[in-house]
């Protein structure tokens, strides 16, 4: 079923705010942030120009650093994957410790292979 509008008082003007809401107070009534926003900082560090020289300088270099790949509060449950070189079938899986261990995927999971 259809509302009908009710009709504004003439003896209230209508006033336009602009700006950010903020909070809903009550019905009809809405807290109004005004004024310019502020801008989002950006780290130095995370301007695009730094990262795309930080690329750059990644990917003009064959491999990845161990110390880049095995680095955070979950490094021991990072693994780095490689092809095998003499059977390119296998993968050869490589432990934040240095350990090498080398298997197949089997369903998306690594499965070792038996010596």
């Amino acid at each position: 079923m259809a509302r009908q509008k009710t009709a504004a008082r003439d003896s209230s003007p209508e006033q336009l705010v602009q700006g950010r809401p903020v909070a809903v107070l009550g019905r009809g009534m809405t807290l109004v942030k005004v004024g310019k926003a502020p801008r989002p900082q950006v780290r130095p560090e995370d301007n695009t120009t730094v990262l795309m020289k930080k690329a750059a300088r990644a990917l003009g270099k064959p491999g990845i650093d161990r110390s880049v790949v095995f680095r955070g509060p979950n490094a021991a449950k990072v693994y780095a994957y490689s092809a095998y070189p003499p059977d390119p079938s296998r993968i050869v899986r490589e432990a934040a410790d240095g350990t090498k261990v080398i298997g197949r995927m089997v369903d998306g999971r690594f499965r070792a292979s038996k010596a």
